[in-house]
């Protein structure tokens, strides 16, 4: 996906971003100009006034097309406020182009694959996601996306499988399109859809642009399905070390006990695969602490995974992970690197100190020979 900066986060599922569009209003300049050529006119020399009284005050130049441009705007306008009023569902509409971005993702992934599996036909692979784009928006289930499962998946590397809860653009940042790890944004069946949304109109054959359910309105809407459906895959393949990073600075829990994770990949994971579990509990920079490695829905998780025969470990802060937030709070005191130094500082010295003892023995040598010739 994209690298996206990893600031802090607060989106919930797998339908990650939140788009709002604002559109400015129609432009002051048009009053400012009649006012300042007011006070033009009025700071005239009074010669000037009778000429100006014979000939009519003429209004501003800027004035009429100001005039034309909000009486362009206000049925574009009188439009938007409708469609907002009459929105079905509350999770954001369609995405446009939602058909050209599936595809060039789709071909922009196929160099990532290993060469025998480079051969994916995107055509096929879009003819199959778009199967559920005929549906009723409420009544997608994540077995209507087993064809294009089919046609898109691929093998996963070992060791590389990273799952996430409430850290996204962090994920998303931290495994740098596939060359650190591969979280599911990040296989082929999960880039295509990625921060994008999509359904059919109720009533209707088209899309509908203005609004598309979430959980809130039905279970059974598109988009979740659809992300169920990649999890459930996502943890099947995944083998070897399988990393996870969670929020500790989320009020509401790093684990949450109901969420994608925890019903539609961890019941999903292949134990004769998996050598063991590493967590990760990330915290913002600067806080809150809400829970760390051992405490509130961390220790949940903890439990869950060990009751399901899993080895596990549990880091606070994972330092990879810590230096990247850093990035943009270098100069934050939980950012400062005073213990890295202190370390190196020790090592040089000692490292100075082994190559000045190797110098010294092999001087002695030298001089031994000499003394013996």
């Amino acid at each position: 996906m994209f690298q996206l900066s990893p600031g802090t986060e607060a989106e919930r599922g797998r339908k990650r971003a939140r788009v709002v569009s604002g559109r400015q209003s129609c432009p002051l300049s048009a009053g400012r100009s009649h006012f300042s050529a007011r006070r033009s006119s009025e700071s005239r020399r009074p010669s000037e006034v009778p000429a100006m009284s014979a000939q009519g005050c003429k209004p501003s130049r800027l004035l009429l097309p100001a005039l034309l441009l909000l009486l362009l705007w206000l049925p574009r306008l009188a439009v938007d406020a409708a469609g907002a009023a009459g929105a079905r569902w509350n999770g954001e509409g369609t995405s446009p182009n939602l058909q050209s971005i599936f595809l060039g993702r789709c071909n922009d992934y196929r160099p990532l694959l290993s060469p025998e599996e480079q051969n994916k036909n995107c055509t096929a692979i879009w003819e199959a996601f778009k199967l559920v784009l005929d549906k009723d928006p409420c009544s997608v289930l994540p077995s209507d996306y087993d064809l294009f499962i089919s046609l898109s998946r691929h093998s996963l590397p070992r060791d590389k499988s990273l799952f996430w809860e409430n850290n996204h653009l962090l994920v998303t940042s931290y495994a740098d399109n596939t060359r650190r790890f591969t979280p599911l944004c990040d296989v082929l069946y999960g880039r295509v859809g990625d921060f994008l949304s999509w359904c059919r109109q109720e009533n209707a054959s088209g899309l509908d642009y203005q609004s598309c359910p979430t959980a809130e309105d039905c279970e059974n809407n598109p988009v979740d399905s659809y992300w169920k459906r990649a999890s459930i895959q996502y943890s099947k393949d995944s083998s070897g070390v399988i990393h996870v990073m969670l929020n500790g600075s989320e009020p509401t829990g790093a684990y949450p006990i109901k969420g994608f994770f925890a019903d539609f990949e961890i019941p999903y994971f292949q134990k004769d695969k998996i050598t063991r579990i590493e967590i990760w509990v990330m915290h913002e920079i600067g806080g809150p602490n809400a829970e760390s490695c051992g405490e509130g829905s961390v220790k949940v998780l903890e439990e869950r995974l060990e009751e399901m025969g899993f080895q596990y470990s549990c880091i606070n802060d994972y330092v990879p992970v810590k230096l990247l937030k850093c990035v943009d709070h270098s100069t934050h005191p939980d950012c400062a690197l005073n213990s890295a130094a202190a370390s190196t500082r020790r090592e040089v010295p000692a490292l100075y100190a082994e190559q000045s003892a190797g110098l010294i023995v092999l001087l002695l040598v030298a001089l031994a020979s000499v003394a013996g010739e």
